[in-house]
């Protein structure tokens, strides 16, 4: 007897704590995630913008825009566009770009984020290459010092 109003009492001590846990709603999974992906928005100063725009200017990858295609801040990035990481130097100048990537378009840089390939700042490009369509620069010739190594051995071979 004295055995089961020992087990009894032992259950007792421990469910108590048990019922005593917090009673607040759990969070579902789904709403968790939701949570998650809701970051601020990105806020780029003026000296940022300057500081991206002179940290691509070099960047070899210049991709044509695609047609029927507004860059704006929110819309999807199209499939056809290549991701590029950001500079090393550049994250070690502005660390906030660290979690983004870009895409160098014809008039445009695209500061994406790459989890959703959302737009999160379009800045225009500090030598655009249609600049270099309209007569500024000879012909076949541009003003964008990324373009010089690949104009220079074109020059070279006619």
């Amino acid at each position: 007897m004295k055995t089961l109003l020992c087990c009894g009492a032992a259950l007792i001590l421990l469910a108590v704590p048990a019922a005593a846990q917090n009673t607040s709603p759990t969070v579902q999974p789904n709403e968790l995630t939701a949570t998650a992906k809701q970051k601020p928005p990105l806020q780029l100063s003026d000296q940022q913008r300057r500081a991206i725009q002179d940290a691509l200017v070099t960047a070899h990858s210049a991709q044509k825009t695609p047609d029927k295609f507004a860059a704006k801040v929110g819309e999807k990035v199209p499939t056809a566009l290549k991701l590029d990481a950001m500079p090393a130097p550049l994250i070690n100048q502005e660390p906030v770009l660290k979690q983004y990537d870009f895409v160098k378009l014809d008039k445009d840089l695209l500061v994406v984020d790459p989890m959703d390939s959302t737009i999160v700042a379009v800045i225009p490009r500090k030598f655009p290459r249609e600049q270099a369509t309209q007569g500024s620069a000879p012909s076949g010739q541009t003003h964008d010092p990324a373009s010089q190594g690949d104009e220079a051995e074109t020059n070279k071979k006619n």
